[in-house]
């Protein structure tokens, strides 16, 4: 597959089949990962891999007790509509943590956020990796990250900056419609 056409069949997926993943696209997806760009190269990433219906089930808890405080602090009513059951349906969960003390040179100039960045790049370089083996995947952030670190005992010197469930969709997944880009020439213009 060509890299536009991974980049455009890349989907959010929160619905998964449940046949497992083979280890080889496993460690493909997260080697994927592995060459990301971090600033000074200080990949400042670890991975989780969570197979356990019993983990599994801890993270879900965890992800619909932040929902239930998003409804009752008065956050959007649509987010009721979003079922959690996709935590339990992957047959993999990635936990990306990392270490936010490796963000590179910024605090030289005022940028603290090399670490998050990266971890972000990361992120996305799995999921391509994913869609390109016709594997359905999900930026998850919908929880507490004090709350859940004590599910997965990740030490308090890491933050969790995404959990992302892999494995082979359940239907059909559509790409909501993506308008034109917003392009600025040589300095940022208002736009009409």
């Amino acid at each position: 597959m060509e890299f536009k056409e991974v980049v455009r069949t890349r989907r959010s997926c929160r619905a998964f089949e449940p046949e497992p993943i083979p280890q080889d696209q496993l460690a493909a997806i997260l080697e994927a990962g592995q060459w990301a760009p971090s600033p000074m190269h200080a990949l400042p990433w670890e991975y989780i891999v969570v197979t356990d219906t019993g983990v599994k089930a801890k993270i879900r808890e965890v992800s619909e007790a932040a929902k239930k405080a998003v409804l009752d602090g008065g956050g959007p009513g649509f987010a009721a509509k979003y079922s959690m059951d996709f935590l339990e349906q992957a047959p993999v969960l990635i936990v990306v943590v990392f270490d936010p003390t490796k963000k590179g040179l910024g605090d030289f100039f005022n940028q603290a956020y090399g670490a998050i960045q990266a971890v972000s790049a990361c992120v996305q370089n799995m999921m391509l990796a994913a869609a390109e083996y016709g594997l359905g995947s999900l930026f998850f952030t919908w929880f507490d990250p004090a709350k859940m670190a004590p599910v997965l005992n990740i030490p308090q010197n890491l933050e969790i900056a995404a959990i992302v469930p892999i494995g082979k969709p359940k239907g059909e997944l559509k790409a909501p419609p993506r308008p034109e880009p917003k392009i600025h020439q040589d300095g940022f213009s208002a736009s009409d």
